[in-house]
């Protein structure tokens, strides 16, 4: 656990403390502690035990005090943390959440007012009957509803497009800062998860920068959640949390490791350190007090004897193992990608214009969906050297009958029977592979949620078949796709990406259906959209 979480769960018993009417020096003294091991340059874990320069020599900080910071160092939990939350009624633990509201005014509100929840808050604040507390006026009571709308924010999460569209454009105005030697988001954004929470910006500087001071003066800013030396946080006017952290540039690929996560992976990875007798933290990787490695992502893999991991699978789900018997896949790449699937009413204009901004992205061969042949034919003329196939989609039956197709090249076959349970769902899914009927069965979605189905059973069928699995590369159809990715891949299945665009812009979304398929561990032959035109058009010739 970093020195600033630490700081801030003290603050959190500190706070608990208060409310059960613990003496008042012992809440200063967790007080205090916290703000003594969040200033701290070094991270607690790699202060000497005893001695010069160790906790119990910090002002403020005994013996006991060392003992719980030690432990929350090591473990990342507090058993005295626990037993406080025990002890508190939830609703309290909630209010406590609020800027504005310390534990005295949280207490008040919730016995004074019969208040429980943050919804009960909200309605009480807006109707006024705050004020009937002592010391709450008009200032307090929009300070409360400005807390409880920015707690709402933080806690939704967004697509992995949204939240791009938001990010890049900051950091890049970041990274002209003076000083910065590296910049690189870090979190579930970096492991391309289809969706994102909050982000964490890491800068690497040989000095103190300015950098905080330009993302709270950036112009996608609202608010300044924390402005300290070496974190600040801010929500943007979009509602979403900005973390920014600056360490040194020795500490980078330590704290890129971590704060790239996942929990679980980097917890195996600190479970591996301690084995060997090595701390691993977001500082670096220690020997006792000798930091040995730190600098490179690749080094504090290489400590723990393994190759290093792309962020995409690190979730703990097997990468550990992997990456140790030199098993880790080689993750398709953006730049392997050949193909794409396409539609939206194209004419011969739109299909000819799409081909030629797909084209200068390295694209061979386009399936252009829902257009005539005839202006498939016509847009061929205009399309440089990029091929193209005529494509419909299909309906599919509740009993796998799959509807009429016109003369296409490619046929992609999709479910829409919303009442389908899991099995008659993976029933009908097998049946409309085994017609002959399709080239492509698309995964099947009701209202924006993917339909559960039997997904390994599909896929043999399909392997069977000849018949490729769709992944639907648009932000709003990726729940899930990592996991259907890694289950169409472990059949020895092929996964078709196929972004559905209808212009230039939309067609980039590609790359999101390629993030959720690394994080599945596919590879090259496990996406046919790495195939040429001419090994596309010979795979279709086989159905």
């Amino acid at each position: 656990m970093d020195n600033e979480t630490i700081g801030s769960t003290l603050d959190q018993v500190a706070d608990l403390l208060e409310i059960e009417g613990a003496s008042v020096f012992r809440v200063r003294a967790y007080r205090g502690a916290a703000r003594t091991v969040s200033a701290l340059a070094s991270p607690v874990s790699t202060l000497p035990e005893k001695g010069p320069g160790s906790l119990e020599e910090l002002p403020g900080i005994g013996k006991d005090l060392a003992g719980k910071i030690r432990e929350l160092a090591e473990s990342g939990e507090l058993a005295l943390l626990h037993e406080l939350k025990s002890r508190t009624p939830e609703s309290l633990i909630h209010l406590l959440e609020l800027p504005g509201l310390g534990p005295k005014r949280a207490k008040a509100i919730h016995e004074g007012l019969g208040i429980d929840t943050i919804e009960e808050l909200e309605k009480a604040a807006r109707e006024g009957r705050l004020r009937a507390l002592k010391g709450v006026g008009p200032k307090l009571e929009g300070q409360i509803l400005e807390g409880i709308a920015a707690r709402a924010a933080r806690g939704k999460r967004i697509s992995l497009a949204e939240a791009e569209a938001q990010v890049e454009p900051i950091v890049a105005r970041l990274r002209e800062t003076e000083g910065v030697a590296q910049i690189e988001v870090a979190g579930s954004y970096r492991r391309r998860r289809d969706n994102v929470g909050d982000v964490d910006i890491l800068v690497a500087a040989e000095t103190s920068v300015a950098i905080g001071k330009k993302l709270i003066s950036d112009p996608a800013t609202d608010k300044v959640l924390a402005d300290g030396d070496t974190k600040t946080s801010v929500l943007l006017k979009s509602g979403l949390q900005v973390d920014l952290r600056v360490v040194p540039v020795e500490s980078f690929g330590a704290a890129m490791h971590y704060f790239t996560g996942s929990k679980a992976h980097n917890i195996a990875i600190r479970t591996l350190g301690v084995r060997r007798k090595l701390k691993i933290s977001e500082w670096g990787v220690f020997q006792e007090d000798k930091r040995v490695s730190g600098e490179r992502e690749e080094d504090v893999f290489a400590s723990v004897g393994l190759a290093w991991v792309p962020p995409e699978l690190r979730e703990d789900r097997g990468e550990i193992d992997a990456a140790r018997e030199g098993k880790l896949p080689k993750l398709v790449e953006r730049a392997e990608l050949r193909g794409d699937f396409v539609g939206g009413k194209l004419d011969a204009d739109g299909i000819a214009a799409i081909a030629s901004a797909c084209e200068a992205t390295g694209a061979a061969w386009l399936v252009v969906l829902g257009a005539s042949r005839h202006d498939v034919e016509h847009a061929q003329k205009h399309a440089g050297k990029v091929t193209l196939f005529a494509g419909a989609v299909v309906s599919i039956g509740a009993e796998g009958l799959v509807g009429a197709s016109e003369d296409v090249d490619v046929v992609v076959g999709e479910i829409h029977a919303a009442d389908l349970d899991e099995k008659s769902l993976t029933q009908a899914l097998i049946a409309a592979a085994k017609s002959g009927r399709i080239h492509v069965l698309a995964r099947p979605f009701n209202g924006g949620k993917p339909k559960q189905f039997d997904v390994e059973a599909v896929a043999k069928v399909c392997r069977a078949q000849g018949v490729l699995l769709g992944l639907d590369a648009r932000p709003a159809f990726l729940a899930g796709a990592d996991g259907y990715a890694r289950a169409v891949k472990d059949t020895g299945a092929q996964l078709v990406i196929t972004s559905r665009a209808s212009n230039a812009e939309q067609a980039a979304h590609v790359r999101f259906g390629l993030d959720q398929a690394r994080r599945g561990w596919c590879e090259a032959k496990d996406v046919a959209n790495t195939l040429s035109a001419e090994a596309f058009g010979k795979l279709l010739a086989r159905r």
